[in-house]
């Protein structure tokens, strides 16, 4: 398979940084990942100490706001969004072929804190199969390159 640039999209930057942590934990050197999301966010430790629970850190991660030009460089545009709660951005026409969509519950919606504590850990543990499986979905994925 030749290298493929995954671009994990979220509303805010905790889903797609967390998706970035399970990809990088997979070691796939024809992988080049980035997270993006539509907004900046608070710095929330959440997903962080989520993520410590499996020995991934990503802590130092840092996402980059959504650029027409890192969609277009993409091979494939993995957009983690809540289908109930949230909305897909906007994105060029082109990402239109190369988009897969992930509907993950979003925790910022729990107010209350062990809900949300639960639901971060939750959707680390659904990242992981997704992510598990994405190699999958990038075989069959059409490259626009």
């Amino acid at each position: 398979m030749k290298n493929k640039t995954i671009l994990f999209l979220s509303p805010v930057n905790h889903l797609s940084m967390m998706a970035e942590g399970w990809a990088t934990r997979l070691n796939k050197p024809s992988w080049n990942v980035i997270s993006t999301s539509c907004m900046n966010a608070d710095y929330d430790v959440l997903p962080v100490e989520a993520m410590k629970e499996v020995n991934i850190n990503i802590e130092s991660q840092t996402p980059h706001s959504l650029k027409p030009h890192l969609v277009h460089e993409a091979d494939v545009v993995v957009a983690i969004y809540d289908f109930q709660r949230d909305s897909l951005p906007a994105l060029p026409d082109e990402a239109g072929r190369k988009i897969l969509r992930w509907n993950i519950p979003n925790p910022v919606y729990y107010e209350k804190m062990p809900e949300r504590w639960a639901a971060y850990q939750i959707v680390c543990d659904e990242l992981a199969v997704k992510i598990k499986e994405l190699e999958k979905e990038l075989i069959m994925a059409p490259s626009s390159k």
